[in-house]
């Protein structure tokens, strides 16, 4: 019999991109794997571009219509799920049956330990467990400041947590203060890098003494970037303002459209690699508050103006960044300039807000949440070790 310890581990990372920032952490924690120095197989599973049309239809498109077209709807379904203390985003059989195609890979892949960056992928990974798809220990990391009482499944071995505030909820519906670590959410080691900033500022065709703006709004999210870039006008300041569109192509050609029209040195981006040199670059980033970005500038030691929050989670992202000193809340549109002056008028704040975001960063914690795979994995390795038959003379291949 071949000891399974000579081969390279299976890694499973479960994910759903109902949002590019789960996505995201699964590529970061991927990479910090495969970059490492012990040989693992890493596979990334996407459950909503894997389901079938009718899973994304009754499971993933309701999410962004709501968010659309009826966030207060969104908002109170939330808002009760938490009240409710719900153990599920949607009934069992939905996944059962949705996610097919993803158990049949998960079992053909056979993973020694499984990771899931998303609340609806933790939930599937459980029942990949529960009904036999898949075994191994299932490491939870959540990708928001706050928890939802969904994570909490008894097959999730152990949990991956962005703050202090989440691990006092999970501990709160019953998670074992022993199987939670407050880790970060998992970014690109790349936003914490000391960057020269005057030459970054001349290659990306930036002027070094004048201030430079960042809005972002999530490749999918409800960021109005044309209407907030035309406000920023109303600075009265020679505004440089790099505008990050993401995926969303339409809003792309209507922040371009400002070209000549707005007075402002506008630069528009689409789907960009470069974020931690935009982040690097700017004086403030205008930015919806998602788990993400906002944990990408606290590591740039950026300053944010938080707007338009997907109705609950991220409202409550800007409350939790609002009071810990490293973002200012734009209730309207028209307090988007007025607090962006404030801070580019007033370098005693902005300086408090930096040494603060510093003091909040955690740019390790992709790097803690593959450490705490690896212990993971040792832990059951050394259980099935134990549950091994006993070594025969004549049996070498349990020799170690």
């Amino acid at each position: 019999m071949r000891d399974e310890m000579s081969f390279p581990k299976k890694i499973a990372i479960l994910t759903m991109s109902v949002g590019s920032g789960h996505v995201r952490a699964a590529e970061v924690i991927e990479r910090v794997f495969n970059e490492g120095e012990e040989p693992f197989e890493v596979q990334t599973f996407d459950a909503a571009s894997l389901g079938p049309a009718w899973f994304r239809a009754l499971y993933v498109r309701p999410y962004w219509w709501m968010l659309r077209r009826a966030p207060s709807l969104w908002r109170r379904l939330f808002e009760r799920r938490q009240r409710k203390r719900h153990q599920a985003t949607a009934p069992r059989w939905v996944f059962r049956y949705g996610c097919r195609k993803l158990f049949e890979q998960l079992k053909a892949f056979a993973p020694n330990l499984l990771i899931a960056t998303e609340i609806g992928a933790a939930e599937i990974a459980s029942l990949g467990k529960r009904e036999g798809w898949c075994a191994g220990p299932l490491l939870a990391v959540l990708t928001d400041f706050h928890s939802e009482p969904p994570w909490v499944q008894r097959e999730v071995d152990f949990y991956c947590v962005a703050s202090e505030e989440a691990r006092s909820q999970l501990i709160g519906w019953g998670v074992s203060p022993h199987r939670l670590l407050v880790s970060g959410i998992p970014i690109d080691p790349a936003f914490a890098l000391n960057y020269d900033r005057k030459d970054l500022r001349r290659s990306l065709g930036l002027a070094d003494g004048r201030p430079v703006v960042l809005l972002m709004g999530g490749g999918m999210g409800p960021a109005p970037l044309d209407h907030i870039a035309r406000s920023l006008e109303q600075c009265g300041l020679p505004l440089q303002v790099l505008a990050v569109t993401g995926q969303h192509a339409e809003m792309k050609a209507r922040v371009e459209a400002l070209h000549g029209k707005v007075a402002l040195d506008l630069h528009v981006f689409g789907w960009s690699d470069n974020i931690p040199e935009l982040m690097a670059a700017s004086d403030v980033l205008v930015t919806k508050p998602g788990g993400l970005t906002a944990s990408e500038a606290l590591a740039c030691g950026l300053p944010m103006v938080l707007t338009h929050p997907i109705p609950g989670p991220e409202e409550r992202h800007l409350r939790y960044l609002e009071a810990n000193g490293v973002g200012l809340a734009a209730h309207t549109l028209e307090q988007i300039p007025e607090l962006v002056s404030r801070l580019l008028k007033s370098e005693r704040e902005r300086e408090r807000m930096i040494r603060r975001a510093h003091e909040l960063a955690r740019p390790d914690a992709a790097d803690t949440v593959v450490q705490v795979a690896r212990a993971l994995l040792e832990k059951a390795s050394y259980i099935d070790l134990l549950a091994s038959p006993p070594v025969r003379s004549g049996d070498s291949a349990y020799l170690m």
